[in-house]
């Protein structure tokens, strides 16, 4: 074995060191090549811990920055805006109509009658309603405690030779649904274009037809997620927050204020994870005017027949014959 004085380096300390050194007999060699050997290799594996531990911090700072994050997000309240905006990208993801029937099923209710349902099954070449508000009304005014749904009968929106239409303002047909701009500004100018003065003003006309369309219209995954960035480009909305629409289903609130314009405000029950409108709500003065929520929606292949009137041609549901 090599003395470890004739090392240079060992001599230099040695010569720097008042110490005096002497020879090491070969058992201290022995031990100091041991140490030695631990001196030179403990270093590199304690980097390799340290190494390893950065790197476990690093995980475990990164997942609480992540959580930080998450819970910032969803304790920062969000605005109408982007609930809306939100729900117009999930719209867009919806897969396309397939099946000749658009089938709308909803329940409305006002203060002249009792809640009631409706069903529409459209085509582009025809269309049939059941719809039980004639039965609840007259049951209402006529002060029943509530009404026979079976006197309501599915009746042909086209029998008099006009083709269904869909909207609120503008009567707009299948086809031209397909037509209409599905650029959110286009959209705007092109439904505002087609709009009558209703005397209630532009935003409300333009408001009430894009919900129109949103509720019972066959519009494409594109055209709803261009309805529902027009409605969030809509000046005064505002976020209500987490609701239950009237079917009991997990909702979010957004209201248009109208209130100077025709003293209304309008809500919105909406799921903007699939870009879904659940329930549509008018309120004047405070109280409930009008409500349409949308229980079922979807496309059929074919659609109930026309029922006969109950009491013959022309004659009113639920008055005796």
């Amino acid at each position: 074995m090599k003395d470890p004085l004739d090392d240079p380096v060992l001599q230099r300390l040695a010569a720097a060191n008042p110490v005096h050194v002497v020879p090491l007999t070969p058992e201290e060699s022995a031990r100091s090549e041991a140490a030695l050997h631990r001196i030179v290799t403990t270093p590199h594996q304690v980097r390799r811990r340290r190494a390893s531990m950065l790197r476990r911090w690093a995980t475990v700072v990164a997942a609480l920055l992540t959580s930080v994050a998450v819970a910032l997000v969803a304790t920062t309240p969000a605005s109408a805006e982007q609930v809306l905006l939100e729900a117009a990208e999930n719209a867009a993801k919806q897969q396309p109509p397939s099946g000749e029937y658009l089938y709308v099923r909803s329940q409305a209710e006002d203060p002249y009658s009792f809640p009631y349902e409706r069903e529409i099954w459209s085509s582009r070449d025809d269309a049939v309603l059941r719809d039980e508000g004639g039965v609840s009304f007259m049951a209402f005014s006529d002060g029943k405690d509530t009404f026979d749904p079976s006197l309501a009968r599915v009746m042909d929106l086209n029998e008099d030779g006009e083709t269904s239409t869909f909207g609120n303002g503008e009567s707009i047909t299948w086809d031209e649904l397909a037509e209409l701009p599905t650029e959110p500004r286009a959209l705007e100018r092109r439904l505002s274009e087609g709009l009558a003065p209703s005397g209630h003003g532009d935003e409300w006309d333009l408001w009430k037809q894009v919900v129109g369309l949103l509720l019972e219209s066959p519009a494409s995954p594109d055209l709803r997620r261009a309805l529902w960035q027009v409605l969030a480009a809509a000046p005064g909305t505002e976020l209500l927050g987490a609701m239950t629409d009237s079917a009991g289903r997990p909702a979010t609130g957004i209201e248009a204020d109208f209130t100077q314009e025709v003293g209304e405000r309008e809500v919105l029950l909406l799921d903007p994870s699939d870009g879904t409108l659940l329930e549509s709500r008018t309120y004047a003065d405070g109280t409930l005017a009008h409500r349409m929520t949308v229980l079922e929606r979807g496309y059929r292949d074919v659609a109930p027949d026309v029922e006969p009137y109950h009491c013959g041609p022309g004659s009113v549901p639920y008055v005796s014959c």
